[in-house]
């Protein structure tokens, strides 16, 4: 007979659940408890067994009085990049440029000598243009430009790093918080780039973290953009003075 769902457990696992029960390894929700993204069942592996990997979209703050935190996810497409022989921040006008170059010069009709990898470069060459095709520059990475404030850590020392800067957004938004927390942690190597500045004597510090996540087993890579805005409510004793 079926058992019920809420049967008692048989070494630490209920009767009723297949190998399909999963938990959330950042929400703690299991499989039976709602849609939590990261609890799905694992489907089947197709196109050769490769598994498709996640893309986040994340926006969220944090704002108290004048002091602000803020930060944006948004997966960065590199290989189409590099497919295309284009840089990150090319705008949306030059990837139809290339686009049109590559497909004609490696058009499998012009390399019949060897029409098999024409035919699969011609492929990638399609595909990267339909990943990147509506970009228009927002996803560069001055990775080249800064090598004074470049660093590259592991996921684990990433995790730190935004703690320290994005806290209280992650804080204020829980969910978002884990969901980057996880993308990060997961990430095999993490670029970084960070810069601070103050402005009024001061009173007003700033600090912007860049990061390309790259490498990881469950998502694709990703860019990630943290700002935090300090206003400090003191003034310098000359200026009291004053």
């Amino acid at each position: 007979d079926d058992a019920p769902a809420d049967a008692t457990t048989l070494e630490g696992r209920p009767f009723g659940l297949d190998e399909e029960h999963r938990i959330c390894p950042i929400s703690g929700l299991s499989t039976l408890q709602g849609a939590c993204p990261f609890a799905k069942p694992k489907s089947k592996a197709k196109d050769g067994g490769k598994k498709k990997k996640v893309s986040l979209k994340l926006d969220f703050k944090s704002e108290q009085g004048e002091s602000k935190v803020s930060i944006s996810v948004r997966a960065h497409p590199t290989e189409a990049f590099e497919a295309l022989e284009l840089p990150d921040s090319a705008s949306k006008e030059d990837i139809k440029k290339q686009y049109k170059a590559l497909s004609l010069k490696h058009h499998p009709d012009k390399n019949q000598d060897d029409i098999d990898a024409a035919t699969d470069r011609f492929q990638r060459i399609k595909d990267a243009y339909q990943a990147i095709k509506d970009t228009d520059g927002e996803l560069a990475f001055p990775w080249d430009q800064h090598p004074e404030n470049q660093q590259v850590v592991s996921g684990d020392e990433a995790i730190s790093l935004f703690a320290k800067v994005g806290m209280e957004a992650c804080e204020d938004n829980h969910f978002q918080g884990l969901q980057l927390r996880h993308l990060v942690r997961t990430s095999a190597q993490v670029k970084v780039l960070k810069f601070e500045t103050e402005k009024d004597e001061g009173c007003i510090t700033e600090c912007s973290v860049q990061a390309l996540c790259m490498d990881s087993k469950n998502f694709v890579n990703h860019l990630v953009k943290v700002h935090r805005r300090d206003a400090w409510e003191f003034k310098y004793e000359d200026q009291e003075e004053e």
